[in-house]
């Protein structure tokens, strides 16, 4: 008698624990409306029911008395997740109060936690970072992922490579005597040099590869304009990349570097600031993304009045900004496959939804502007079938906002809720 009470007691006992998990692992959100980002539309009074961290249906609201546990966004307009495809989650460039090369290494981890944090709350639940210190990226990664921390799901490129005299090369600004080689900042030279950088990053856990096509804005006697590793030498960064499956993303502001960076087989180009009609047709062709940093220029050369007279650039900063604004118009009317990315970095990490309204003042409509960080960011990503919708099968990466972002696209840099996976990582508000 006994022994079957502890059976019966025990087949109870596994019954409610299924019950229970199931139940936590099961969750329905009541949205007032939901942005169909596919189809450009806003779908009233939604219920999206997700378990284990997937969205498995899509149901009507009046259909919600079927569920027990109701998350009550019906006051909200909800959307996919926020991505943005070119960040810095360890830099701390906009704080002038820090000195990067001052810091100790254990400080891009600890800060990277920091920015993290506020980049996923801020509604970004996935993000390409590319260029992080010390593989500070790839640790910060992998913490994500084993829910050390939050954060945004995170594909990293560890520091990109440059020439000799190029930009982010760590030797540019120290005496000869000073230059050693014991991190992954240091230049490489020629085709050889080249394939072993990329083979070394790849061995260390990186996504993709980043890799500096011009010079650059942020580092001391480098010209942006200017061209630097040659096809041959970009192209052989491809091909290594290529045999694991890895994208490259090249920074290119030159156009002469721009379409050298395309002809060598890259995947997407970071900033085009000079880009011309050559660089866009050849990026049409070839179906090559293009990542506009409108916000990191908009801070750097009018908020900030970043000095720029080392640039080779004879105009006024409020004349660069107008040209790049100017370019973005231009290759977005002409069908250019535009990803959204900020540079997060050079402004305070969780600003980066400000970089909409900038996209359609440059002239991009309000809801391209939401699919290029959701179902463009995503193909980029290579990971449309898993994001950039709400749609059954998909993660529930959920944010929710006050108002329409199709009528006031500003309403995305007030998230009020996010879920990522499932998980909610900043609940509603109480009373909001």
């Amino acid at each position: 008698m006994r022994r079957a009470l502890l059976i019966f007691l025990l087949l109870y006992s596994l019954q409610h624990f299924s019950q229970t998990s199931e139940t936590a692992s099961k969750k329905v959100i009541w949205a007032g409306a939901v942005l169909d980002v596919a189809e450009g539309k806003m779908n009233k009074d939604v219920l999206i029911v997700i378990e284990n961290g997937t969205i498995v249906k899509l149901d009507k609201a009046s259909e919600k008395d079927n569920y027990s546990q109701i998350i009550d966004l019906s006051e909200y307009t909800v959307l996919p997740g926020l991505m943005d495809c070119h960040t810095h989650l360890t830099n701390p460039f906009f704080d002038k109060s820090m000195d990067v090369y001052e810091l100790p290494v254990a400080s891009y981890g600890i800060l990277g936690a920091i920015y993290a944090k506020k980049t996923l709350e801020a509604g970004f639940t996935t993000v390409r970072d590319v260029g992080g210190y010390f593989y500070s990226d790839v640790a910060l990664r992998d913490a994500i992922n084993k829910e050390w921390i939050p954060g945004p799901r995170m594909y990293v490129s560890g520091k990109a490579l440059t020439i000799t005299g190029g930009h982010g090369a760590w030797a540019n600004w120290m005496a000869p005597q000073l230059r050693l080689e014991p991190n992954p900042g240091y230049p490489v030279d020629g085709e050889v040099a080249v394939r072993k950088r990329t083979r070394t990053l790849i061995k260390h856990g990186v996504d993709l590869i980043k890799i500096n096509a011009t010079g650059g804005f942020g580092t001391s006697n480098s010209i942006p304009g200017a061209a630097s590793f040659t096809i041959e030498e970009m192209r052989a960064a491809v091909e290594e990349a290529k045999k694991r499956g890895l994208k490259i993303a090249a920074h290119a502001h030159g156009a002469e570097g721009i379409k050298n960076a395309i002809k060598a087989g890259v995947h997407s180009i970071e900033h085009g600031t000079f880009l011309d009609q050559a660089s866009i047709d050849l990026m049409k062709s070839k179906g090559v993304f293009l990542v506009m940093d409108l916000l990191a220029a908009y801070v750097s050369l009018i908020e900030e009045e970043e000095d720029i007279s080392d640039k080779g650039i004879n105009v006024s900063n409020t004349e660069v900004y107008k040209n790049y604004e100017g370019k973005f118009g231009m290759a977005y009317r002409q069908g250019v496959k535009l990803a959204f990315g900020t540079d997060a970095s050079i402004f305070e990490h969780g600003r980066n939804a400000e970089q909409f309204h900038l996209m359609v003042k440059a002239g991009m409509k309000e809801m391209d502007a939401i699919r290029s960080a959701t179902l463009v960011a995503a193909e980029l990503l290579g990971i449309a079938d898993q994001t950039g919708s709400i749609s059954v099968g998909k993660w529930a990466d959920i944010i929710a906002v006050k108002g329409n972002p199709l009528e006031d696209i500003t309403t995305l840099e007030k998230v009020q809720f996010v879920m990522k996976e499932g998980k909610i990582v900043r609940p509603r508000a109480k009373g909001k």
